[in-house]
C-alpha cells in the first residue's frame, strides 16, 4: 500500500561526529577514493547553531565535470557545497542530484540554478517538492532566521527520471537507482561503479532511527534488498557516518521489527496509547533520537493499520 504519512513541520535529524556549537555548521569533505567525497552533516537537531545542516551530501569528480549529491539546507549551504566541490575537484559542477525530497537535501538548489547547473530528481520527488516545500521553507525561516535563509527559494528540479538507469555526467557513468516508494515516493540512490561508493540518501541511516513519516515500509524493505545486491565498497547514508553494505541489515531489522510489533498490538486490540508505551525495541534504544522518532513511528504505523482494518 502506497501510504503517504502527513509531513511534520520539521524533521529532527542527527548524525554522529560533532559536538553541539557553532562548529556544527562548518563544512568539510571526506575523501573516499577515486574522486569521490562525502560531506557529513551535524549530529544535532536542526538549529541556528548548525544552520539546519543535518543531512549528508557529497560530490563525484569526473573527467570533464563534477556531480554534487544533495544541495544542502539553504542557499548559503548550497553555494558552499558548490564552491567546495569545484575547488577540491578542480572541475566545474555540471549536475546536482537530489536523493529525496527532504528539506535538508534540497534547499540549496537555488545556488545551483543561479549558475545554470541542472538539478535532477525522481519525478515523484520533484512533484512533492513543488507541492509542499514552500511550507518547509517558511518553517526553516522561523527556526533558523531570515539571515541564515537569505536567498533561499524552492527550486523544483527541471530534470527528472522515472526509473533506475545509467547516467553520463561530467564524463563519469553513474547508476541512478529507484526501486519504488521506500523512504519517500521520490527515492533515488546514486552508485558510482568506478569507486564502489553508494550514496543511499535517506534510504539508509547509520546509528539513527529512520523516520517513517513518508514511508511505504514494504517498499523500503525492497529498496534495501536492492541496495544490498550492489555490494558497495563504501556506503554513504543520508544520516550518520560512512559504512559499508553491512549497515543495511540493521535498517532492515528495525523496519521489520516495528512493523510486526505495531501490527500485532493494533490487531490484538491494544489502544494507540498502550501501543506507544508498550512497543519498545530495546535493541535500538542507543540509536540517535530513539526517544523522539520511535514513538512517532509507532503512532504512524498504528493509524495506518487502523485505517486498513476499517477500509479507510
Amino acid at each position: 500500500m502506497r501510504h503517504l504519512v502527513a509531513l511534520l513541520a520539521l524533521p529532527v535529524l542527527l548524525t554522529p561526529g560533532m559536538a553541539m556549537g557553532a562548529e556544527d555548521a562548518a563544512l568539510a569533505a571526506t575523501a573516499l577514493g577515486d574522486g569521490v567525497y562525502a560531506v557529513f552533516g551535524s549530529r544535532n537537531e536542526a538549529s541556528p547553531e548548525n544552520q539546519g545542516r543535518i543531512g549528508n551530501a557529497g560530490f563525484i569528480v569526473g573527467a570533464e565535470g563534477t556531480i554534487v549529491i544533495n544541495t544542502g539546507s539553504s542557499y548559503r549551504h548550497g553555494r558552499e557545497l558548490l564552491e567546495m566541490a569545484e575547488r577540491m575537484g578542480g572541475k566545474p559542477v555540471v549536475l546536482a542530484v537530489i536523493t529525496q525530497p527532504l528539506q535538508e537535501f534540497i534547499m540549496g538548489s537555488a545556488a545551483f540554478a543561479d549558475r545554470g547547473i541542472p538539478v535532477l530528481a525522481h519525478e515523484a520527488g520533484a512533484r512533492l517538492i513543488g507541492e509542499r516545500c514552500e511550507n518547509c521553507l517558511r518553517n526553516l525561516r522561523r527556526l533558523l532566521g531570515d539571515e541564515a535563509m537569505l536567498g533561499t527559494r524552492v527550486v523544483v528540479p527541471a530534470r527528472t527520471v522515472s526509473q533506475s538507469g545509467p547516467i553520463n555526467a561530467g564524463g563519469r557513468i553513474l547508476r541512478l537507482i529507484h526501486v519504488g516508494w521506500g523512504s519517500t515516493p521520490g527515492d533515488l540512490a546514486v552508485f558510482d561503479p568506478a569507486s564502489g561508493v553508494l550514496f543511499a540518501g535517506a534510504l539508509v541511516s547509520i546509528g539513527r532511527v529512520p523516520d517513517l513519516r513518508d514511508a511505504d515500509t514494504e517498499g523500503w524493505l525492497e529498496a534495501l534488498h536492492a541496495l544490498e545486491e550492489l555490494s558497495p565498497r563504501i556506503l554513504v547514508p543520508g544520516y550518520g557516518p560512512r559504512g559499508d553494505v553491512s549497515a543495511i541489515a540493521p535498517m532492515r531489522h528495525y523496519i521489520e521489527r516495528i512493523f510486526t510489533l505495531v501490527r500485532m498490538r493494533q490487531r490484538g486490540g491494544d489502544s494507540l496509547y498502550e501501543t506507544i508505551h508498550g512497543a519498545d525495541l530495546a535493541e535500538f534504544s542507543d540509536w540517535t533520537l530513539y526517544p523522539v522518532i520511535h514513538p512517532r513511528n509507532i503512532h504512524r504505523l498504528y493509524l495506518r493499520f487502523e485505517n486498513e482494518e476499517f477500509g479507510q
